[in-house]
This record gives structure tokens, C-alpha cells and sequence, in this order.
């Protein structure tokens, strides 16, 4: 099955939500409504763009396990 994004995308969507996160946790003033939502809304992308990725890649290992 072919793949939206590579490995290298996904690992590197994975970091940029890590980025997102560290720099979220730093920040000393509380955001408001909208900016909190467009934060979350960023890294549900991220994240789940990542766990699609890796859900397909261990359906694929599975799958090839077993017509070996």
C-alpha cells in the first residue's frame, strides 16, 4: 500500500509536535481560547498524522509476517 508521507516526514512531524509541546510548556502567560485551539489543533495533525503512519507500518509487518 502505498504511503501519504515517508518515514523521514513522519519522524520529523513527530519532532516538530515535541517542539510544539517544549515550547507551549515555556511559555509564561496563559494563551486565550482561540490560540489554545489552534495549538491543539496542530498537534492533533501532527500526532496524527505519526500514529496513521505507524498503524499502517505495523498492519504491512503483520501482513507480510504472515505470507512468509
Amino acid at each position: 500500500m502505498s504511503r501519504d508521507h515517508t518515514l523521514e516526514q513522519v519522524a520529523e512531524m513527530a519532532h516538530q509536535a515535541e517542539t510544539v509541546l517544549l515550547m507551549w510548556n515555556r511559555i509564561d502567560s496563559p494563551l486565550c481560547d482561540s490560540e489554545t485551539e489552534v495549538m491543539l489543533n496542530l498537534l492533533r495533525r501532527l500526532t496524527g498524522n505519526v500514529a496513521a503512519w505507524l498503524g499502517q507500518e505495523a498492519y504491512d509487518v503483520a501482513e507480510r509476517e504472515q505470507t512468509q
